[in-house]
């Protein structure tokens, strides 16, 4: 007798041109387009070999998780926690790029454009299945990470934005199944252990000089923009972290 309720075997999906295969010759062909651009101006900041892996490195996870999605699509989970993973390794990666260094802007400018046209659908390029279609959210946090290398600021000042808003999220809504009530909700669909996992990440992903007390109101206050964000809520974030930057500094 046929089991019901069967889990379907993940099958990884052949190599064709679907949003994958596309997405590693795009990212692979501005990667070399910065380090030969670099190359050919010996003048300009150093890049090194360290620029070129960095850039590879983002782009690979970017396409191993989205066959990590396709593969693993028939579980709810799956989308959700590819996409934070989406956020946290590439915001690291982002972290060691050099925005004074004109191949690491183009690189990051790149990918945050065609992503942006990919998750609007106006791209021929289908949208990676782990995004959701027109995610503010995915937008908002690419058009932060172009604007500041833009400005040419620092990337770790960004490290709340890349790790503590991912946390919050994985770890409210493990906590919410694991401890149901124990976990309420404070505000909307945010749980108290959720805002407590972005409080504690802040705290200890700010880069910059400054006191215990400053690092904890800063921290409290992130926590709070995240919650009361919405959408925006990595903006909310950053903007928190950038004026306790000024603030501090």
């Amino acid at each position: 007798e046929k089991v019901k309720n069967e889990l379907p075997v993940p099958s990884f999906p052949s190599l064709s041109m679907n949003a994958a295969t596309v997405a590693a010759v795009d990212a692979a062909a501005i990667a070399a387009l910065a380090g030969w651009h670099l190359r050919s101006q010996p003048a300009a900041p150093a890049f090194g070999a360290a620029g070129v892996d960095v850039m590879l490195t983002i782009s690979v996870w970017i396409v191993l998780l989205e066959f990590t999605a396709r593969g693993l699509r028939h579980y709810s989970w799956s989308a959700f926690v590819t996409r934070k993973l989406c956020h946290a390794g590439c915001g690291l990666g982002i972290m060691l790029l050099d925005p004074a260094v004109l191949a690491d802007r183009i690189f990051v400018w790149g990918v945050a454009a065609s992503s942006i046209l990919m998750t609007w659908g106006l791209s021929p390029i289908p949208a990676f299945r782990f995004s959701r279609p027109r995610d503010v959210g995915v937008t908002a946090y690419l058009g932060l990470v172009s604007f500041w290398f833009y400005l040419r600021l620092s990337p770790p000042i960004l490290a709340p934005v890349f790790f503590a808003d991912p946390a919050g999220a994985i770890v409210g809504k493990g906590a919410a199944k694991v401890l149901g009530e124990r976990n309420p909700r404070w505000y909307q669909q945010k749980t108290l252990a959720g805002s407590l996992a972005v409080l504690a990440l802040t705290y200890l992903t700010i880069s910059y000089s400054c006191t215990t007390l400053q690092r904890g109101a800063i921290s409290l206050a992130a926590a709070l923009a995240e919650a009361f964000g919405g959408d925006y809520d990595n903006l909310a974030l950053a903007a928190v972290v950038l004026i306790g930057w000024h603030s501090v500094g």
